[in-house]
């Protein structure tokens, strides 16, 4: 007797094809059948397995990360620590006296230096409009606290950002055309083609230094100060940091390209000699914007020349020799245009280490 369509034999009977139950049917004992279960019985939907795995990774990320914060206090608590240690910026910024004070549209730059407490920085009114070009970490906005610490005078911005509000850069954000900015800080050639008779300032860095830089600036964009913020090394293996240098060195490639050709009058600073010599080469910048200072504002930003916007100097060099050969022609076309135009060509960068 064949068993129904959908079952087969229970182990009672050992009978589990058709053929053998035809067999079995002739014993005395004739076999049990039961209903054949599901498959889905013993194996999951693929759905379930993984939503399942998901939460069980989520689980175990979670313990570990409890069980690293326990291990932490544990160690603070056998060392005597009374709380965790400040990141290093926030302590630079606690205990070095080139924290500015605000108040309303005054900034005081060193209110704990006593010889050099007086120093404020204030808007202006009737100034000529000029631009302060660079590519993305170039020093830009450390080259404005120089500026702002020795004429008073606060420089703009085309952008808004409300940590270097917080740091004292009141002008950002405030248009060039208002004429109460020393000058206004710009990564995008689009204001040069707005207003091509303003003065233009480039600020020209080697190409290896701000690319690694930026990459460091865009990967730390959660990091709560991202002026010395630092990712992972791991990171230099991979394609999009690659693929970050090629386009990026494209974009350097213009910035200065586009400067040099289209502007009726620039004045370069490099960014290596400015750190070599700052002093020196600000008076330079200032008479080329047509600007003073005084002796007394010179000697207390003598003091105080990094202040609270110096970014990171890094020492790291993950580049591959195609892209050391395409920094190398960028770098050689640059230098040519300057000189064209009577300006000095750029530095060796071999010589500096940042």
């Amino acid at each position: 007797m064949l068993p129904p369509r959908g079952v087969t034999a229970a182990p009672g009977g050992e009978c589990y094809r058709p053929t053998a139950c035809q067999k079995d049917s002739l014993v005395s004992t004739p076999p049990r059948w039961v209903p054949r279960l599901p498959d889905s019985v013993f194996w999951p939907r693929r759905g379930h397995s993984r939503t399942r795995g998901m939460k069980e990774r989520q689980n175990l990320k979670a313990v570990v990360v409890v069980t690293a914060a326990a291990i932490v206090v544990m160690m603070m608590m056998m060392a005597g620590m009374s709380s965790p240690p400040l990141p290093m910026f926030l302590t630079s910024l606690n205990e070095s006296s080139s924290v500015p004070a605000v108040s309303g549209g005054v900034v005081r730059l060193w209110p704990r230096d006593e010889n050099c407490s007086w120093a404020e920085v204030r808007f202006s009114a009737g100034l000529a409009g000029s631009w302060l070009l660079s590519f993305p970490r170039s020093g830009n906005t450390w080259t404005r606290y120089l500026l702002e610490a020795a004429t008073g005078v606060f420089t703009s911005s085309v952008y808004n950002s409300s940590r270097l509000r917080e740091l004292g850069f009141l002008g950002e954000g405030v248009s060039a055309r208002r004429g109460t900015t020393l000058t206004t800080k710009t990564h995008s050639l689009q204001p040069l083609a707005r207003h091509p008779d303003f003065p233009v300032v480039a600020i020209v860095r080697n190409p290896a230094k701000a690319i690694l830089s930026y990459w460091h600036y865009i990967m730390s964009r959660w990091s709560p100060d991202r002026f010395i913020a630092s990712t992972s090394q791991g990171t230099y293996r991979t394609r999009g940091f690659h693929k970050f240098v090629r386009e990026k060195l494209a974009k350097w490639r213009k910035t200065y390209v586009v400067a040099l050709t289209n502007t009726t009058r620039i004045h370069l600073l490099h960014y290596e000699l400015l750190r070599e010599a700052p002093l020196p080469r600000l008076q330079e910048l200032l008479a080329f914007l047509g600007y003073g200072t005084t002796e007394s504002r010179l000697m207390c930003l003598q003091r105080h020349l990094d202040g609270a916007a110096l970014g990171a100097q890094r020492h790291d060099f993950p580049y591959s020799f195609r892209e050391v050969k395409a920094m190398q022609a960028a770098t050689e076309v640059v230098d040519k245009l300057a000189r064209a135009r009577g300006l000095p060509g750029l530095p060796d960068y071999t010589r500096f280490p940042n």
